[in-house]
């Protein structure tokens, strides 16, 4: 049986489907040109992101370097979230910005060696993870990646949606 609660790692996979749903939502709409939601939908897919950290975190029953990680990239990703809708002073945008995306590859190779769960979801999260801290730090080194960056947007949503469903199954031991 996995080390992670198997309730707690289903609620976290449905929030990351939700905040996945709400990424690709949020990129068709500014595709679209509609802004009437602008930063609403990017605001609680990141606290959404936050949330499942911290239910992850909360669940995980070994990996002390994993938990750390993980509320560690909650932190970041909420302070992400604040930023959308209040002003932060400008360092800690980058700061928060960092802090998500080095919390979240660290969590999600943890994950993965800690076998938490199977290889199919650490694989996804891994994946997710990278494409999530390319998006933040290149906002952080202010790099425009134009359409690069809508397609890693997209990559970004289908993989929180992938991560999400596969965290949500119910996942039997892991073995390499």
């Amino acid at each position: 049986m996995a080390a992670v609660s198997t309730s707690r790692r289903s609620i976290a996979g449905i929030v990351l489907v939700v905040a996945g749903a709400l990424v690709l939502l949020d990129i068709v709409l500014r595709l679209a040109a509609v802004t009437a939601l602008n930063p609403w939908l990017a605001f609680v897919a990141y606290l959404a992101i936050a949330i499942a950290f911290l239910i992850l975190a909360i669940a995980s029953f070994r990996g002390t370097i994993l938990r750390i990680a993980l509320v560690v990239g909650a932190v970041g990703w909420l302070l992400l979230a604040l930023g959308l809708v209040i002003a932060l002073p400008a360092p800690l945008g980058s700061v928060a910005a960092v802090v998500a995306a080095v919390g979240t590859v660290v969590a999600a190779i943890a994950l993965y060696a800690g076998r938490e769960v199977t290889n199919q979801s650490a694989l996804a999260f891994i994946v997710t993870a990278i494409v999530a801290a390319i998006l933040l730090l290149a906002s952080v080194a202010a790099v425009d990646l134009a359409v690069f960056g809508t397609v890693l947007g997209i990559v970004l949503g289908v993989g929180l949606i992938v991560t999400g469903v596969l965290f949500a199954r119910k996942q039997s031991t892991r073995g390499r």
